[in-house]
């Protein structure tokens, strides 16, 4: 069976403060005597759902078209709960018991329930990652990915500490494995997702971006 956890794209998604909306514009409609439908379609790359990668916060990182598909399959993924407030940190400290659990995976679904919040204005006043969290995150063994309950793991009343966060996890050098980053993820299957074999985190494959929205379901037995 499969769950998806990942928000369907629209108009009305939350954005980060400044980021433009998407937008669908039909170009052909039946309903006006066209033979068919059809539309154009304005997708801001880092609206709704999406995956941050190392070109992102760095000039010479990875854009996604130089990823393989088999980069956004996850065989290990781990789901860790963390309570936290609206505009708090999430700091080293309350990932540290979870350092076994978290060592190891490849995938860390990280679930605050603050995605309840998503139609209310507060959820830009969203939890954020620490510089300790990030550095905790980029140094556990076989970690490649972190998905989120929350707009983005920075708030926007912190900006440059949400910077900082950004380009130590998607550093991309000298190893090569950055810690790609999934935001604005469902998480409130939480019965279902603890029991998630292998996640996958789809994006449309685009050249020359930075990041891209993307499709993101778990695999689970019943």
């Amino acid at each position: 069976m499969y769950l998806r956890i990942s928000y369907t794209c629209d108009s009305a998604s939350p954005r980060f403060p400044g980021n433009p909306e998407n937008q669908v514009r039909k170009t052909l409609s039946m309903d006006r005597g066209d033979v068919c439908n059809a539309a154009e379609v304005f997708l801001f790359n880092h609206n709704g759902t999406h995956i941050d990668l190392p070109n992102h916060y760095h000039p010479g990182g990875r854009r996604l078209a130089e990823f393989d598909i088999a980069d956004f399959i996850f065989e290990r993924p781990v789901l860790v709960r963390v309570e936290i407030g609206v505009g708090e940190g999430i700091t080293a400290s309350m990932l540290e018991p979870f350092r076994e659990q978290i060592g190891g995976k490849d995938l860390l679904l990280l679930r605050t329930g603050f995605g309840a919040r998503r139609s209310h204005s507060e959820y830009t006043n969203n939890p954020y990652l620490t510089l300790d969290a990030a550095r905790f995150l980029k140094s556990t063994y076989g970690l490649r990915a972190i998905g989120i309950d929350f707009l983005s793991v920075t708030n926007p009343e912190m900006k440059e500490l949400g910077h900082e966060v950004h380009r130590i996890l998607l550093g991309d050098l000298p190893d090569g494995k950055p810690v790609m980053i999934i935001e604005d993820m469902d998480l409130s299957r939480e019965d279902v997702i603890a029991g998630f074999r292998r996640v996958f985190a789809i994006p449309l494959f685009f050249e020359g971006v930075d990041g891209m929205p993307c499709t993101v379901f778990g695999e689970y037995e019943v």
